[in-house]
């Protein structure tokens, strides 16, 4: 059995990723942490990967499948989405919260590393309050979508 383990940092969205075990071919997932500030959090989208979540830190809320019926999802709590399944998540607390993710078979990993900035491993970020919205490229997050396959949910479309 071969693992593949990467030591990678990334600023997404303004939340700090590391990349704890990469996704391969002999693989097929990517195991990653997911540091969320305050407020933090994508907004309703789907994509052909299968994501599982494990709140590790923090106070969340999750909605899968209807916008109308969000969850609130706690340290201990588990949220699996499946492939194609609309979803989103927000840090509801007024602190850092922390998520150990899986996808299945690792393929948004490849979006992430598209869309955000490599850090160096040890990278300190400011995750005490909310995400400044003006600093993330949003033409670029929407520009990449589609390569890999990820459809975003306005208002309108839900």
């Amino acid at each position: 059995m071969k693992t593949t383990v990467f030591k990678e940092q990334l600023n997404v969205l303004g939340n700090r990723i590391t990349v704890l075990a990469g996704a391969d071919a002999a693989t097929g997932f990517a195991i990653m942490t997911e540091e969320v500030p305050p407020l933090g959090g994508p907004p309703p989208h789907s994509h052909p990967d299968e994501e599982i979540f494990y709140v590790l830190e923090g106070n969340f809320e999750f909605v899968l499948h209807d916008v109308k019926h969000p969850f609130t999802a706690l340290p201990g709590s588990l949220v699996h989405v499946p492939s194609e399944a609309l979803h989103t998540y927000k840090n509801t607390g007024n602190t850092k919260g922390k998520l150990l993710v899986t996808l299945l078979p690792g393929n948004l990993l490849d979006y992430f590393r598209a869309i955000g900035e490599s850090l160096p491993i040890g990278t300190s970020m400011d995750l005490s309050s909310p995400p400044d919205v003006n600093a993330i490229d949003f033409g670029k997050v929407f520009e990449e979508a589609p390569k890999h396959g990820i459809h975003f949910y306005f208002p309108e479309t839900i």
